[in-house]
């Protein structure tokens, strides 16, 4: 995982400059999008007449919500706006403003603000519902909250977007409509990559002592590799690693149920049985939530931090279990993974490994105004729902787009 916990947080406000934000969408669209970082071989646009609609409503405010999967994300939706005629603002993690004086100030000037995603971070939260609020600019939020290399699974969405959109809609009552706005980004390779991905695997796998078997399925090889970087991963933040005579898949099992069971008796939730891993993650999430925005519980917001990054942590290691790659290997899959599996051990950012091409979906636009008495009466049942129908909405336009994805990335590895 790329970790920036270390680095002094200090809010970044946007300052919104329109000669840069004009030069930036050139400079995203011409050179950054289709540059070795991204390795974008076109950005293709469905959906956008379902916003068309409520932008022809006197004063609608838009909140747009798309999944994370890659490090690409943000370019990719900067371009979905220009196509869109809107000038959004983004909530970046502070991390990435960290990276760079210059990218900071370049951000600033696009429109982009930080978050501390790893506390209380009331600054930001006022601030994004000030934007949304004002009506200038729309908002892009990213509810997964970081980068999973997930892209046909959408991971858990953290209820902070849902609240901040709510609370500009109760600001502005209900004859002004904020209107939450699904939005499916994926990603899929247009070039073969797999003996690259396969050279890949096997750097990682040298570095733990052992090597890819070339002649072992790509599925079993990436499982028995990761989990013996999860448990080097698990023992450096003190967690005891798992069992050696477990299968890989009941490795990462038991690892996450460790991480759940330990949050959950810290936080004294208690999960009925039949909840799964995901579900109970999701619990845990909307829990930090909870404290976070709390301003009576101000005692408990350091330790809410590091239960936040606990369950990222254990959302990662989820990702390697065997039924998203094994179930569907597709190239797509096995290639994010890896890409995971690399960022995981080395906490460096790689480009992707050949061309690819991102399909994005807009959803149907939820009207806030249809929620607002239940938030006014009931606000975290209705935060959660809204949060609930959000990711459903993003899941099925990524299930859409791959039931014709007719490119390489979508073929078996």
């Amino acid at each position: 995982m790329l970790d920036f916990a270390d680095l002094p947080y200090e809010f970044v406000p946007p300052k919104p400059n329109a000669l840069i934000i004009a030069l930036a969408q050139f400079v995203n669209r011409r050179i950054a999008l289709p540059g070795s970082e991204h390795r974008l071989a076109g950005v293709e646009l469905l959906g956008a007449e379902l916003l068309a609609n409520a932008q022809r409503e006197d004063g609608a405010r838009f909140v747009f919500l798309p999944n994370h999967s890659t490090h690409s994300d943000p370019q990719v939706m900067t371009e979905v706006c220009r196509r869109l005629r809107v000038t959004p603002a983004f909530m970046a993690a502070y991390d990435v403003f960290a990276r760079g004086k210059l990218r900071a100030w370049i951000m600033q000037r696009f429109g982009a603000f930080s978050v501390d995603r790893e506390g209380s971070d009331r600054k930001s939260m006022k601030c994004a519902t000030e934007i949304l609020a004002a009506g200038k600019y729309p908002l892009v939020l990213f509810p997964e909250g970081n980068v999973y290399f997930c892209n046909d699974r959408v991971t858990p969405f953290a209820e902070g977007a849902a609240y901040i959109a709510l609370r500009a809609q109760k600001a502005l009552g209900d004859s002004v409509p904020v209107y939450a706005v699904p939005v499916s980004l994926k990603f899929t390779f247009v070039e073969d990559v797999r003996e690259l991905i396969r050279t890949a695997l096997n750097v990682i796998a040298e570095g733990f002592g052992t090597h890819l078997d070339r002649d072992a399925p790509v599925t079993e090889e990436l499982k028995r590799i990761s989990v013996t970087a999860l448990a080097r991963l698990l023992k450096q933040r003190g967690h005891i690693p798992p069992e050696s005579d477990l299968d890989a898949d009941a490795k990462i099992h038991h690892a996450v149920e460790q991480l759940l069971d330990s949050l959950e008796s810290k936080m004294e939730l208690s999960p009925p049985a039949s909840d799964d891993l995901i579900t109970r993650v999701r619990k845990i999430r909307a829990a930090v939530h909870g404290i976070r925005s709390d301003p009576e519980r101000q005692v408990d917001h350091r330790a809410a931090s590091h239960w936040a990054d606990e369950a990222i942590l254990a959302l990662r290691i989820l990702g390697y279990y065997g039924g998203y790659t094994a179930s569907h290997p597709t190239l797509d899959r096995v290639a994010e993974t890896v890409a995971r599996l690399r960022e995981d051990v080395t906490s460096q950012l790689d480009p992707p490994d050949g061309k690819r091409r991102c399909v994005v979906q807009i959803g149907t636009p939820i009207d806030l105004r249809e929620h607002l008495e239940a938030f006014q009466t009931k606000a975290r049942p209705t935060i959660g729902k809204l949060t609930r129908d959000c990711e459903a909405a993003v899941q099925a336009g990524i299930d859409a787009i791959n039931s014709s994805n007719e490119e390489l990335g979508a073929s078996p590895f």
